[in-house]
């Protein structure tokens, strides 16, 4: 049975094991910097799972920053029918690649 469990980061929730690389959006710190997530909404380990109300008491998820780094380009289009106007904008995200180390809790 796997260990893994639900955090919040950057207002989107991932379900992450350890060992795994996880893409989130930008947090600071710099390439082998440790990173502590302690927004943890649920962990399930050896069968057992609990669920935090919002969170999980004492539970927390360690990780390590791999890169920092721009996400693939999003092309926005925006386009007023009859009025010969269009406008094509582009927007790369932020983000931080990170490596969870261990969920503690």
């Amino acid at each position: 049975m796997t260990t893994y469990a639900i955090i919040r980061t950057g207002g989107k929730q991932y379900r992450v094991q350890a060992g795994q690389q996880v893409t989130v959006e930008k947090l600071a710190g710099e390439p082998g910097d440790t990173v502590v997530f302690d927004d943890v909404l649920l962990v399930a380990a050896e069968g057992q799972v609990r669920v935090g109300a919002p969170t999980v008491a004492g539970a927390r998820v360690v990780g390590t920053v791999v890169q920092q780094t721009r996400d693939k380009k999003v092309l926005v289009h925006k386009y007023r029918r009859r009025k010969n106007s269009r406008k094509t904008m582009g927007h790369r995200q932020m983000i931080t690649r990170v490596r969870i180390g261990g969920i503690e809790g």
